[in-house]
């Protein structure tokens, strides 16, 4: 079983911060976030606004990010005194494999432009989303994307699986309260792995190594440590 540590080192450091991310070791790999500037720039941030880890008197707290140019985004000064990191900022500055979270729609054609310039950075990143449609587009867009569908209640409907070919339909990642052992059985079958999120006790890391899932993701990737796998992590 993998480890991914979320939104990099988030219980050491400032979620989804360079620091996060260079923290991420000794875990197999991270997650990030990406949302898209008003000039199509991909930048790293969980939430619409950088209001809940921006500094109480950064520019730009408030506003949606969808509105700002990135110049503007770079103007944000976040709660540990760093700047919003652009994607291609993270891909330049780190070497394990990734888990890109989708968060909204309008990311995937910037997605496609920037892996258009840095085709090798394909094979170490997993494209993860909740919402299928944009996942499908990826797919379209860039035929060798591998993806994750995240699902937040149970397994949920996977038609969605049937929609993309076999070669992109790499894991299914639902919460890690909602693992049933008789669907794991069934993805793996088909071999798409499976993942889960987000591991933040003892409790629940012994939950998910028992349904014997691929990978989990955690908030502390020095607490919570790969069990004895030694393979690297592909996706």
């Amino acid at each position: 079983m993998h480890i991914v540590a979320h939104r990099g080192a988030e219980d050491l450091h400032l979620e989804n911060s360079m620091a996060a991310f260079q923290a991420a070791a000794p875990a197999d790999a991270f997650e990030l976030d990406v949302h898209t500037t008003l000039d199509n720039q991909l930048i790293v941030l969980h939430d619409r606004t950088a209001a809940r880890v921006a500094a109480a008197d950064s520019a730009h707290r408030d506003a949606p990010v969808a509105s700002l140019t990135l110049e503007q985004v770079k103007e944000i000064t976040l709660l540990d005194g760093s700047r919003v990191p652009t994607l291609e900022e993270v891909l330049a500055a780190t070497e394990l494999p990734i888990q890109v979270e989708i968060k909204a729609p309008s990311a995937v054609p910037a997605l496609q432009t920037l892996l258009a310039r840095q085709p090798s950075e394909l094979e170490r990143l997993l494209f993860i989303c909740f919402i299928d449609v944009a996942s499908v587009e990826l797919a379209d867009r860039l035929p060798a994307a591998r993806l994750g569908f995240l699902r937040e209640h149970g397994f949920g409907d996977l038609s969605v699986l049937e929609q993309v070919p076999a070669r992109n339909a790499a894991a299914v990642l639902p919460y890690w309260k909602s693992l049933e052992l008789e669907a794991i059985s069934a993805l793996h079958a088909r071999g798409i792995k499976v993942g889960c999120w987000t591991i933040r006790d003892e409790h629940s890391f012994d939950i998910a190594q028992q349904a014997g899932v691929d990978f989990v993701t955690v908030s502390d990737p020095t607490r919570f440590l790969n069990p004895g796998n030694p393979s690297p992590l592909q996706w």
